[in-house]
Formats: C-alpha cells, sequence, structure tokens
C-alpha cells in the first residue's frame, strides 16, 4: 500500500509540475493574467481613394494627405495557442487632396460625356465609423502580425474634382473649349458617393509596455466608394490607405483554471 500511495504521490505531483507548460501552450500571457482585455486607441489614417485597375493612376501625380486623429475602443479575446481575437470600432476622418496632369479623362453622367486634358486638383474627405474584426498572431513577447476584415459606415463623404487648365472636347484628342485658372471647371460627386465600405486588413503590432501597444495597418476597400451603377469614369474607386496605431488596454479581465487550480493567462 505504501508503494501505491507513493506511486500516487509522485504521479499527482507530476501532474502539478506539468500545470504551466500546459497554460503556456494554452496561450498563457507573458505579460499579466487574463483573457479578456478592453481598451482605448488613437492614431491617424494616410490615404483615400485609388483609381482601380491601378494603371489608371495618372502620371505625374502630387498627393497631399490630411493628418487626422482617430479615435476608438477596441477588445481582445483568446483562441488557442499564440492566436487571439481582435474587436475595434474606430471613429476616424480619413481626407486627401491631389494635384495630377491628364489626358483624355472621361466623365459620363448619363446626359454629358466628355474628355479633359490638362492640369486638374482632388479633393476628397470621409467621416465615418469602422469595425474591423481581425485574428492576430504573436511571435514572441513584443511582435505580432493580425489578418483581418473591416466594415465602415461613411457619415460624411466628399469628393470634387476642379479642372485648372487644359482643354474639354466631346471626343478624345479633340480641342475643345479651353479651361483657364480664371474659368476653372468644378465637379463635385459627393451625392454620388456610397455610405458603406468593406475590405481587407493587416497589419503589425509591437508590444512597448504590458498594457501598450503601437502598430502598423494596411487597409484596401472592396468596394467602389461611388454608388452603383455610376458611369463617371472608366475605372473604379478604391479606398487604400496606411494607419498608424497607439492603443492602450484599461481592463485586463481574469479567468480561473478550475480545473488545475491556477490562473490561465493570455495577452493580446
Amino acid at each position: 500500500m505504501g508503494c501505491v500511495a507513493g506511486w500516487m504521490a509522485g504521479y499527482a505531483q507530476g501532474i502539478d509540475s506539468t500545470a504551466e507548460p500546459v497554460s503556456r501552450i494554452a496561450g498563457s500571457s507573458i505579460f499579466g493574467d487574463y483573457t479578456l482585455s478592453l481598451g482605448v486607441q488613437i492614431g491617424t489614417d494616410i490615404g483615400g481613394a485609388v483609381p482601380y485597375p491601378l494603371r489608371y493612376v495618372p502620371s505625374p501625380v502630387n498627393a497631399y494627405p490630411h493628418v487626422n486623429a482617430s479615435l476608438g475602443a477596441k477588445c481582445g479575446f483568446p483562441l488557442y495557442g499564440r492566436f487571439s481575437l481582435g474587436l475595434e470600432c474606430t471613429y476616424k476622418r480619413v481626407a486627401m487632396d491631389a494635384d495630377a496632369r491628364v489626358e483624355n479623362q472621361k466623365f459620363d453622367d448619363g446626359d454629358i460625356l466628355q474628355y479633359f486634358s490638362g492640369t486638374a486638383e482632388m479633393h476628397m474627405s470621409f467621416t465615418m465609423i469602422e469595425a474591423p474584426l481581425y485574428i492576430k498572431y504573436r511571435f514572441n513577447r513584443s511582435h505580432k502580425a493580425l489578418l483581418g476584415g473591416y466594415y465602415a459606415y461613411v457619415l460624411s463623404p466628399k469628393f470634387e474634382t476642379i479642372a485648372k487648365q487644359g482643354y474639354i472636347g466631346d471626343e478624345p484628342d479633340l480641342v475643345g473649349s479651353p479651361v483657364t485658372p480664371d474659368a476653372p471647371e468644378r465637379m463635385n460627386f459627393s451625392s454620388s458617393l456610397g455610405r458603406w465600405d468593406a475590405g481587407m486588413i493587416v497589419g503589425y503590432e509591437l508590444q512597448i509596455f504590458s498594457r501598450l501597444q503601437a502598430g502598423l495597418r494596411f487597409l484596401v476597400g472592396f468596394k467602389d466608394v461611388f454608388k452603383r451603377g455610376n458611369r463617371y469614369f472608366d475605372y473604379k474607386m478604391l479606398p487604400m490607405r496606411g494607419a498608424i496605431v497607439i492603443s492602450y488596454n484599461i481592463f485586463n479581465f481574469k479567468l480561473k483554471d478550475t480545473v488545475r487550480g491556477t490562473i490561465m493567462s493570455y495577452e493580446l
């Protein structure tokens, strides 16, 4: 009996000795004991709507993105091992100005078909509520990668072009009405813009402190910023932008492992 009791005690001790490695395999954090995080974040997005296919991007073109602060909230959930799930909700304004030299830029509103050649300006802005959902993978204590999608509801879209100097013709390469800086041609497309967007997000995150993270992201939309059925241009205008984000975890919630009597900890 003494041998059996000694063997059982040793077996139980062996189980206890494996508790920590098992919790690490399950996704334990290297910073703190929690399974759910809630936090806030600030950042900025640089970009706008880009012609697609990309061969329609005029050359030369000068882009002047606006640097506007974004503000949002985030939460994270553990999945398995090094994987976690992230969800965010952010208020942001993405804006950009540009000027370019264009050749035979087509404009078709259903009633008028025109072609413009010369120099033009473009002004766009999109104020939105954005909600990304992504999977995050932790390489080590400092570096993570994320991949997922996003949905955005556009509160206030704006898109305007100004033909500054050149000519407008009814056919390609046909010199028609002149356009001068004293009498530019303005075209406002804001009423023809859609109110929602959806696309893909990829990014990198650096863990600075236990609750503080900094990240770089790239977002590309799959939907034309114009409403379906428009014939203004020969191409789509897809949202493309990069983002810089700094986030801080306000709450880290713990979860008790009732099987081993230990704390299962995760870090997102």
